[in-house]
């Protein structure tokens, strides 16, 4: 195992400013920068002549019809004993009348429902029937602004941010018998677990704008607990935590010592902890109708990270300084006695999201773009008694998607799952560590061959079995086809290599998070 150890600090000792401040061809088409009347083009300073991507790789920023229901070939053999649904969602439209997003995080929600039972599998996905994609499906054009796309009709329509509503198009969360589907704030998405149709949505709290994509499930308990964040003179966090039933139990706020942007966040069982990493907002632009949510964010690590940890159930939250990097998701964490074990993926900077050329806006123009700095996995630990926390990194590899078995959630762990390899964040292999010992297990398809996502764990017995026995299950793009399968694994012997793959007729643009329900 690497581990570094970086210098930990006591207290709040950083500064602490508050920011005033549908078809392929169509989907690469090329964007310019221009206001002409009312088509409003990319405000994007993309560079044309960064390197080109491989045209199988682009299709990943490129739509899908949604509506699928079929039968999709298996090569190789599916475990007898697997039997459930994987459901995954990530952005599936990404152009209209003309207007393309500019970001590969970004377009209307697609959940895909995966069925496996008795060696066999069946397929079908939809579009989350949220209000935005109703009424732009009516009108036949974009109304709204996303939160890397400004709302066609140049800066007058964009005043105030340009009136943006969630696409339900980042998490799928199988949570107390729905389907739920979120975005990045906004309202949650319930889903008919077998049809996929949006039969309603989970109120809003009270005190909260709206929660971020990312949710935590009590396995012991079965809480849900979500987390938001507010903008204004300064920031607010917030924590709702929802009884099985679905009943709000528990919600509070405090307000952050920093204005910046996250996307997900660690629980445990005693404790909420938000990484306050230093990618700052400045909403002057976004407010003023210049700049979309993504272009009002910048990253500067030399201001460290603050994390804020705050008892689950509310009270005082403090506040621990440790070096600064990005995390965009979480592996766990959990109560350690008088510390706090927490580990995660980081960047040392988010070059592939935010900054000059990243390469989530020039993979939809046909280029790489930048993506220099790999996500490695890391640990933080925070002492309760002396307020001191650290930073250690545990392996220097290039990493996204950490996942582990979810009856672990909140407790302690011993192993996590990652996406691995490749380029930048467009990973090409799945990983296995061990996360006491460091030892690991890797397959590797090829960078030049396979995108790789995010491994879901599938426990071989959810109820009474052993943790960490089952496999795992892994959307990969394929370049040779151009289509897209599921690869299944061992999760006790990932560097075997897929024990089976599922292929479908077709190619599906990127998808991010899922969720298995036996």
């Amino acid at each position: 195992m690497t581990k570094t150890n970086q210098q930990p600090s006591t207290g709040l000792t950083r500064r602490r400013a508050l920011l005033t401040g549908t078809s392929a061809a169509a989907a690469l088409l090329p964007i310019t920068t221009q206001l002409t009347g009312t088509r409003f083009m990319s405000t994007a300073h993309a560079s044309q002549t960064t390197e080109s991507a491989p045209h199988w790789m682009t299709l990943l920023g490129v739509s899908e019809q949604g509506g699928r229901s079929y039968t999709p070939d298996i090569e190789g053999i599916l475990p007898a004993d697997m039997s459930g649904v994987l459901y995954r969602n990530g952005p599936g439209l990404f152009e209209r009348n003309g207007y393309r997003k500019q970001h590969l995080l970004d377009g209307d929600g697609l959940v895909q429902r995966l069925a496996i039972r008795n060696g066999k599998a069946h397929y079908s996905n939809a579009f989350v029937d949220t209000p935005k994609l109703r009424a732009e499906e009516e009108a036949g054009k974009y109304l709204h602004a996303t939160w890397t796309t400004r709302r066609p009709g140049g800066v007058f329509s964009n005043l105030l941010g340009g009136d943006i509503e969630s696409q339900a198009g980042v998490t799928v969360y199988p949570v107390n018998g729905r389907i739920a589907a979120r975005d990045e704030g906004g309202a949650t998405f319930l889903l008919d677990p077998k049809t996929l149709e949006t039969q309603s949505t989970l109120p809003t709290s009270a005190i909260s704008g709206g929660y971020k994509a990312h949710a935590k499930l009590d396995p012991q308990t079965n809480e849900w607990i979500l987390a938001g964040q507010g903008f204004g003179p300064t920031m607010s966090l917030h924590v709702s935590i929802y009884k099985p039933s679905m009943e709000l139990a528990t919600e509070f706020r405090f307000d952050a010592p920093r204005q910046v942007y996250i996307h997900d966040f660690f629980a445990t069982k005693s404790s909420i902890i938000f990484v306050l990493h230093p990618c700052n907002f400045s909403p002057v632009g976004f407010l003023a109708g210049f700049n979309s949510v993504t272009d009002s964010l910048s990253f500067d690590a030399s201001e460290g990270t603050v994390l804020a940890v705050v008892p689950k159930s509310g009270g005082e939250a403090t506040f621990h300084d440790v070096p600064g990097s990005f995390m965009w998701h979480a592996l766990n964490a959990y109560d350690a006695g008088d510390e706090i074990i927490a580990d995660f993926v980081g960047f040392d900077e988010p070059d592939h999201f935010i900054g000059d050329n990243p390469l989530f806006k020039q993979i939809m123009v046909g280029k790489w773009g930048n993506a220099e700095k790999p996500g490695t996995i890391r640990r933080y630990i925070i002492s309760r008694s002396t307020g001191r926390a650290r930073e250690e990194i545990l392996d220097t590899g290039n990493h996204e998607f950490p996942m582990t078995d979810p009856r672990v959630q909140l407790g302690k762990h011993r192993v996590g799952y990652y996406s691995f390899g490749g380029r930048g964040v467009v990973n090409s292999g799945v990983k296995r560590m061990n996360m006491e010992t460091g030892q690991t297990q890797v397959f590797d398809f090829g960078a030049d061959t396979t995108h790789v996502g995010e491994p879901v764990f599938v426990a071989r017995d959810e109820k009474s079995g052993t943790l960490d026995d089952g496999w795992l299950i892994a959307q990969c793009l394929d370049a040779k086809s151009e289509k897209t399968f599921f690869s299944v694994f061992d999760a006790t012997a990932v560097d075997a290599g897929p024990m089976a793959k599922i292929w479908l007729t077709h190619h599906v643009p990127i998808s991010f998070h899922g969720g298995w329900t036996a």
